[in-house]
């Protein structure tokens, strides 16, 4: 069963939720793993970027996903921040064991760790509304919006002098 993307009406002149709607929907069709969690998905996410004022909701029900512009419903969970920063939420890093975010290990250029979301946090770039009473939900989606796979090639790393080790460039 293929996944259901759409976009509601509306929806168009909202860059961020294409940018979403792209990106899931192109990691769903390239992992299995990634579909799996996609389709365990159920339940709202409302994501508000507030230097840009573009709001959006993102109504996940076990395999289908519709994106709507504003907010629609009560969602279980809200993501507040600039937009810079929602972006880099999916730059999450996941660790190969149990697929978790890593914590403070070196990331792929670009990557993001869950040291940096809770640095976020803490200079209130971020606001995350509903963590603590869904968790599972905001696992899930970290998971599918992660390009990162098991098996994927480090950037910026290369194999220097023991096999066993890599260092920076």
């Amino acid at each position: 069963m293929d996944p259901i993307i759409d976009l509601a009406e509306g929806t168009e002149e909202n860059t961020l939720a294409i940018l979403l709607a792209d990106r899931i929907r192109q990691n769903v069709a390239h992992s299995a793993r990634k579909m799996q969690d996609f389709r365990a998905l159920r339940g709202s996410v409302l994501v508000v970027a507030q230097d840009t004022t573009q709001t959006l909701t993102m109504r996940f029900d076990h395999g289908r996903l519709t994106i709507h512009d504003g907010t629609v419903g009560i969602p279980s969970v809200t993501l507040c921040g600039d937009e810079a920063v929602l972006r880099r939420l999916a730059n999450v890093s996941l660790s190969r064991w149990l697929r978790l975010p890593k914590v403070f290990t070196h990331t792929p250029e670009g990557g993001a760790t869950l040291w940096d979301v809770a640095r976020a946090m803490a200079d209130e770039k971020l606001t995350m509304y509903g963590l603590l009473s869904h968790p599972r939900l905001l696992l899930f989606l970290l998971r599918v919006l992660s390009e990162e796979g098991p098996g994927r090639a480090w950037p910026g790393f290369r194999w220097v002098g023991r096999p066993d080790r890599k260092e920076p460039l």
